[in-house]
């Protein structure tokens, strides 16, 4: 599985990492903005994405339409400490899971782990082209 971990905040980013490790995600890259972010999913398809808001430079929310273009079978998280009063109807479809931060550990590791059933599942069914 390949996560993409997007967070301007460094021991957000080391937990995220920990949880992941903890969890065997195979591959697990980082983006501290979401410039970074947009040049990670152009060169990669992942299968868990999660996004800040507040970043420096696009926000998570700049960038989500963007992200679910580039990786549409992706788990999309926004997970933040600072969501806007109103979010548009587009965004709200973009993501499929808003969390508060702090984010507790177990729900970061269901979210985790869900995603990795949702891929094993999908490579199920791609399998299916080898019968």
């Amino acid at each position: 599985m390949r996560l993409l971990i997007v967070d301007d905040d460094s021991a957000v980013v080391d937990f995220f990492c920990q949880v992941a490790e903890a969890l065997e995600v195979g591959t697990v890259d980082t983006a501290g903005s979401g410039e970074e972010a947009k040049a990670r999913v152009v060169n990669g398809q992942y299968d868990l994405i999660t996004l800040d808001i507040q970043m420096p430079g696009a926000s998570g929310l700049e960038i989500l339409s963007m992200v679910r273009n580039a990786c549409p079978h992706a788990i999309i998280a926004i997970i933040s400490g600072h969501f806007p009063d109103e979010i548009s109807d587009e965004t709200a479809h973009s993501a499929d899971v808003m969390l508060v931060k702090p984010v507790k550990l177990d729900v970061l590791s269901l979210l985790i782990q869900s995603a990795k059933a949702v891929k094993s599942e999908l490579d199920k069914v791609r399998a299916l082209d080898n019968f």
